[in-house]
């Protein structure tokens, strides 16, 4: 058996040298380069790769040649940025996306192409084309001695509000007045509230999670404040912060105290039904905008603001779908490698979804359309899926673990693109595993040039311990839980995720096409060759319970 695999490794190695080659040769983003050598990466150190049996050598450098010569993943890309949009879990373009994804999938001819419910909620949320801005307001006299009032505009806001939540019936404008820190600010201003756009104090950096928790709160008192005077509570006994919370004001203006502007939910989201939603209103603009407002405050300029926000809330319940196709496995079509990524995603204003996940939604789109487009007839199936709910708490995958309990064991492993435009660095591996996810995972090294970055990009496998950490904050964690091998591909490259991850910046600019290119790629190399290796991928035993 060992000669044998040796003869094959050397096979594949000079076939794929052979290979490399051509694609260098085809390719603007390429260095100059002899016929290469297929390595394994490991620990930042080349390494012959494992003597594990893989996939078809031909088959292995068709996929390279599809890959680097006539990559897709752009155009898959774009559809979901541009044409769909953000998609949020229990959004109608969230169905249109799943649907969509499906479609692809048969018209590149994959089996058992479908979407599968996994859930609903009880209330969908879509969100339209939303607008806000910074007025002067300025007086003009007429040749008839009248005074007609002007509005200039100042500055266009970058904006969002907290998904789940009613918006205007067409612009609102109003003045706006500094949210009363004193009873004695209160009493001052309560003629004024009525109409006006009330800025909240600016509280302390506390970063996205911080942000959006304490946007949820807030929401949340000024829900529980009104509910105190429905239940006959005295105006008079409520906290200074409430008696301005169930004023009759425009809204309520808040910062992120950062230039970007981070999109969250409200609490109970899933369950709250629509008459439950409270007509209030509450946007975050960015620092900068803030402190546009409150500098003309500070200067008794004559100012407003106006917002029109275009939500719509549907009542439930609403569909929420994972979509799923497999290439089937013609030796051992039971046991399944599964490639994914999630395809939902906040929705702020200005957002297109497109670095958290519309970039791992297209690659796994791609990873099947490369497979198919090659003829590639993998021993075990291969199955793609794009979850959802996964910005909401892993609720898709968490799901589908749920309702396919019985095939978990012939899962020989999951990956789970969802790190941005990146490219498909390297993997966190067991000791145990690492033999053959190196072997599976050797054909990408030394094939992608990027002329910007100046170097390959490589797939550099990472030695962890004896198991795969059950938790994590992507779709792999619902796998790794229940002992089924999931990896997340760690991101390599220039590009800067936190500046679009969950804000108004994340749109298709900021993809890097090559980096999206190597990862299709990548992720198609190493899913068939796991696929056709001689055995599921390891797994460490089940861990002895402690006795109490």
């Amino acid at each position: 058996m060992f000669d044998r695999l040796v003869v094959r490794k050397f096979a594949v190695t000079s076939l794929l040298a052979v290979v490399a080659g051509s694609v260098f040769a085809a390719d603007p983003q390429s260095a100059p380069a002899p016929a290469r050598q297929v390595v394994a990466i490991i620990d930042g150190k080349e390494v012959p790769p494992p003597a594990i049996e893989m996939g078809d050598p031909e088959t292995i450098a068709a996929i390279l040649d599809e890959g680097k010569n006539r990559n897709q993943v752009m155009d898959h890309l774009t559809h979901l940025t541009k044409r769909i949009g953000s998609r949020l879990t229990g959004s109608q373009r969230l169905i249109t996306a799943n649907h969509w994804c499906r479609d692809q999938y048969v018209r590149w001819g994959l089996s058992n192409s479908h979407v599968e419910q996994w859930g609903d909620v009880a209330t969908g949320f879509d969100r339209g084309p939303s607008t806000g801005a910074l007025l002067l307001v300025r007086e003009k006299k007429n040749d008839d001695k009248s005074v007609t009032i002007e509005h200039d505009k100042l500055r266009d806001f970058e904006f969002s509000t907290l998904s789940w939540t009613k918006g205007t019936d067409g612009p609102v404008r109003g003045k706006v007045i500094r949210e009363p820190q004193t009873d004695a600010d209160y009493e001052a201003a309560k003629d004024q509230l009525a109409g006006s756009w009330i800025l909240v104090k600016a509280a302390s950096p506390v970063g996205q999670r911080g942000v959006r928790r304490r946007l949820a709160d807030f929401a949340e008192m000024r829900t529980a404040a009104r509910k105190k005077l429905a239940d006959g509570a005295a105006p008079e006994t409520l906290t200074m912060q409430e008696k301005v919370a169930v004023a009759p004001v425009a809204g309520f203006i808040s910062t992120t105290r950062d230039e970007r502007v981070w999109t969250g939910g409200v609490n109970g989201w899933r369950e709250r039904k629509i008459e439950d939603y409270p007509s209030d209103i509450s946007v975050t603009v960015r620092s900068s905008d803030y402190d546009a407002i409150n500098s003309r405050l500070a200067d008794a300029e004559p100012i407003e603001v106006e917002f029109n926000l275009q939500h719509t809330l549907t009542p439930g319940p609403v569909p929420v779908y994972n979509t799923i196709a497999e290439i089937p496995g013609t030796t051992w079509p039971d046991e399944v490698v599964i490639v994914s990524g999630h395809l939902d995603s906040w929705d702020g204003v200005g957002s297109e979804g497109c670095t958290d996940n519309g970039t791992g939604s297209a690659t796994t789109l791609e990873t099947a359309r490369i497979l198919m487009a090659v003829g590639a007839k993998p021993k075990r199936t291969i199955r793609f899926i794009n979850w959802s709910g996964e910005e909401q708490g892993l609720l898709g995958s968490a799901r589908y673990v749920d309702m396919h309990k019985d095939a978990l064991p012939k899962i020989s492993a999951v990956f789970v693109d969802d790190g941005g435009t990146n490219y498909n660095g390297g993997l966190n591996v067991p000791k145990a595993m690492m033999d053959m996810i190196a072997a599976a995972t050797a054909p990408i090294n030394n094939v992608f040039y990027d002329d910007t970055d100046g170097k390959y990009l490589n797939c550099d496998l990472k030695t962890i311990e004896e198991r795969m950490p059950p938790n994590g904050g992507s779709d792999h964690a619902s796998f790794n839980r229940v002992g089924v091998p999931g990896f997340y591909w760690s991101e390599t490259g220039r590009a800067d995720y936190s500046y679009g991850w969950h804000t108004q910046h994340d749109k298709l600019d900021l993809a890097i096409p090559n980096y999206l290119a190597q990862s299709a790629t990548c992720a198609a190399i190493t899913a068939y060759n796991l696929a056709c290796a001689p055995t599921l991928v390891p797994r460490p035993p089940a861990e002895e319970k402690k006795e109490q």
